[in-house]
């Protein structure tokens, strides 16, 4: 990630005010798909402050939320403190710190962009555990007809 520990420090009340947060109907299309079951380890790469992280942890899926910036971490730790099945790791999508074999999906909420994708690529390939999957996550505005 480009200056990745430093570039949104100074955005982080605006993520947690603003920053649109995800259907619930991706966790259940997941699930669906069988990329989600019971038990399932999720770590969220690019965290941020941790909006897609709850999404999962809402469900009941453990998540490591793994973040490069100090106050994005941070503001994730205390945004989702009251889940105990949240953990929080300073890395990056190209270092992640995770133990191989560890996780079951790997997911990045419109973050995949900032990534060394080569460099990621191999990392979550060794986080992963064997059938593990990777899900890249956007939030597509509707632009179009009334804001009503």
């Amino acid at each position: 990630m480009h200056h990745s520990k430093t570039r949104f420090s100074n955005r982080v009340d605006n993520y947690v005010r603003y920053r649109p947060h995800y259907p619930d109907a991706l966790v259940k299309t997941l699930e669906e798909q069988r990329v989600l079951q019971g038990g399932s380890i999720v770590a969220d790469v690019g965290s941020g402050t941790g909006i897609s992280t709850e999404l999962f942890l809402k469900k009941g899926y453990s998540c490591i939320g793994v973040e490069p910036n100090r106050d994005m971490r941070l503001a994730a730790e205390r945004e989702l403190r009251a889940y105990p099945a949240f953990t929080s790791a300073e890395g990056s999508a190209e270092e992640t710190g995770l133990e191989e074999n560890s996780v079951d999906l790997v997911i990045a909420g419109q973050a995949f962009h900032w990534f060394d994708q080569q460099a990621s690529k191999l990392e979550f390939n060794r986080i992963l555990k064997t059938g593990g999957h990777v899900a890249l996550l956007w939030n597509k505005r509707n632009t179009e007809g009334s804001a009503f």
